[in-house]
């Protein structure tokens, strides 16, 4: 071979190393309990929220924080009457008592209205499609449940994967990393060497499964460095993208909503390599 390029990292989406994967809560349906990876307690204002915190603290000794559990609960909700109920905590005792010195005014027949929740609620009803490595998993299919101050407003299943004529698979991780490898191999490295020694790249996939912006991950300030290097990682990046932009993954979105992935690859090209042949 020619040239020799080593793609030494991909890692999708965006990862907090504090973190480690979380429990969810619990949506009761019917006769089934499912984990629901949405958190409608953090929606509550600020002073509810401290109220809460303080009387589960004040319940047990044994409140905490847990790698993973880091909120320190588990809340469990259900739909009523076209209605979202908070009807308890998993793990307290006294769940009923935190509920009603929590929210005095709405606590009624051990449950509280979610009256401050306005949004949605999802539950997976196929495979994992994404899995933000911390908490949040996106589904082929979810059933989607829409609220105004804790009232069901509409609910439905939404599709989260779009075939495209033509468009590269996105269901298959590997698939897209080879997919953009092979199209980063093609460029004239020789010549662009100054972009391949260990530097590493964000490349954006948008909601209408296009490249549409690749970034450099910097290592250090680059207000530090002078205007040589900034023309130098634009000439990179603009080169990346034009080579890229071309390319048609299909759609994904999340939970019905675009949805926007961020890929980021380490590149490597060794000059010394480049005179080999097979």
């Amino acid at each position: 071979m020619n040239r020799l390029i080593l793609i030494l990292l991909i890692l999708i989406g965006f990862v907090d190393l504090r973190a480690s994967p979380q429990s969810p809560d619990f949506l009761i349906l019917d006769q089934d309990t499912l984990p629901l990876y949405h958190l409608p307690l953090h929606s509550l204002d600020s002073l509810t929220q401290k109220r809460f915190f303080d009387n589960l603290q004040s319940d047990t000794l044994e409140f905490g924080f847990s790698f993973n559990l880091w909120r320190g609960y588990q809340a469990y909700w259900q739909i009523i009457d076209m209605k979202l109920y908070l009807v308890g905590l998993k793990n307290y005792l006294n769940s009923e008592a935190i509920l009603k010195n929590t929210f005095p005014e709405h606590f009624e027949n051990v449950k509280v209205l979610a009256y401050w929740y306005n949004s949605y609620l999802s539950i997976g009803k196929d495979k994992v499609l994404k899995y933000d490595g911390v908490f949040s998993y996106n589904f082929l299919k979810s059933k989607i449940f829409e609220f105004e101050n804790g009232i069901l407003t509409s609910q439905g299943i939404v599709d989260n994967y779009i075939n495209l004529p033509n468009g590269i698979s996105r269901f298959d991780r590997e698939k897209v990393t080879n997919r953009i490898f092979s199209r980063i191999k093609k460029l004239d490295w020789k010549n662009l060497s100054d972009c391949g020694c260990d530097d590493e790249y964000w490349i954006t996939i948008d909601d209408k499964g296009k490249i549409s912006k690749v970034e450099f991950v910097p290592t250090f300030d680059l207000e530090e460095r002078n205007i040589e290097y900034a023309i130098e990682f634009k000439m990179c990046t603009d080169t990346l993208f034009k080579h890229l932009e071309e390319m048609q993954f299909d759609i994904i979105k999340w939970n019905g909503q675009p949805y926007t992935e961020k890929i980021r690859i380490e590149v490597f090209y060794d000059k010394k390599l480049e005179n080999w042949t097979e």
